[in-house]
């Protein structure tokens, strides 16, 4: 941040602690990332969509968030569930 970055992509779901990214993070930088490419990979719609409201929650309550895997690719089927969580969770006001 201190030498002007404005975005910090991607926003690693495994290897970060996403609470404490965005409150180092707040108002000062945008997000993208921050869903894990193995539950996009390998999880059903429902766990991936039960992550995908989880990480809007903690990255995205003030603003400043790009939604979208940490990386990869996936099965069809998953990324469109993927698409559909974030169409359905990424709208402000958030309404959980």
């Amino acid at each position: 941040m201190e030498i002007g970055v404005d975005i910090l992509n991607p926003i690693q779901a495994t290897a970060n602690n996403l609470v404490e990214v965005r409150k180092r993070t707040a108002g000062k930088m945008t997000l993208e990332g921050g869903i894990s490419s193995k539950i996009i990979s390998e999880g059903t719609p429902d766990q991936i969509r039960s992550e995908v409201k989880r990480v809007i929650r903690i990255l995205g309550a003030d603003g400043g968030y790009f939604c979208s895997p940490d990386g990869g690719s996936w099965p069809k089927e998953n990324y469109e569930a993927f698409c559909e969580a974030v169409e359905e969770f990424g709208k402000y006001p958030f309404i959980f």
